[in-house]
């Protein structure tokens, strides 16, 4: 069975973007060691990702290269009217039966990427079994939140945290449904 996980860097209020949808602030994070808070290893455990149609946007904007290939990339979206695309599969099914199904069969893991909306969801709908969040010392504005305002009660059990030398602090937790 495949384990379900959000990996994301959050400001410390609570923000995943800022006002106009962008992660930009993440590189005023000083980062001299160039470290990459265990993302490579994680990485090549993941075999899946899954977003939202808006993350998926935002990615696309990067200036480089689809950053997932290699990988079975899902974006949930309520369009009808996208073209087909290579890097990823566009999902008008629910979500949660969605992911469910991705579940059941062994494999690597499923990444959720986001956004917030997408992360309540598959959150409240009891899909996702680990956070791994990455608390970015910096506050920024009015921007999107790790959930959305309609997320339901979550009990989380901490598995581990580490701090690293430019005041990042990683928090990994098993949610407990």
């Amino acid at each position: 069975m495949r384990k379900v996980v959000s990996y994301i860097a959050i400001s410390l209020n609570g923000k995943i973007a800022d006002s106009n949808s962008s992660v930009g602030w993440l590189e005023k994070i000083p980062n001299p060691k160039r470290l990459d808070y265990g993302y490579s290893e994680f990485y090549d455990k993941v075999e899946i990702t899954i977003q939202g149609n808006t993350t998926y946007d935002q990615v696309l904007g990067f200036d480089t290269e689809f950053p997932y290939k290699g990988k079975d990339n899902y974006v949930f979206t309520r369009r009808k009217d996208l073209k087909k695309d290579e890097n990823v599969n566009y999902i008008n099914e629910d979500p949660i039966d969605f992911v469910k199904g991705l579940k059941k069969d062994p494999g690597g893991i499923i990444w959720v990427i986001g956004g917030g909306q997408t992360n309540a969801l598959l959150l409240s709908g009891g899909v996702i079994d680990e956070l791994k969040v990455f608390m970015m010392p910096i506050i920024i504005d009015d921007g999107i939140e790790i959930f959305s305002q309609n997320q339901t009660i979550s009990s989380l059990e901490l598995l581990d945290s580490k701090t690293y030398s430019n005041g990042v602090v990683e928090l990994h937790y098993r949610v407990k449904n």
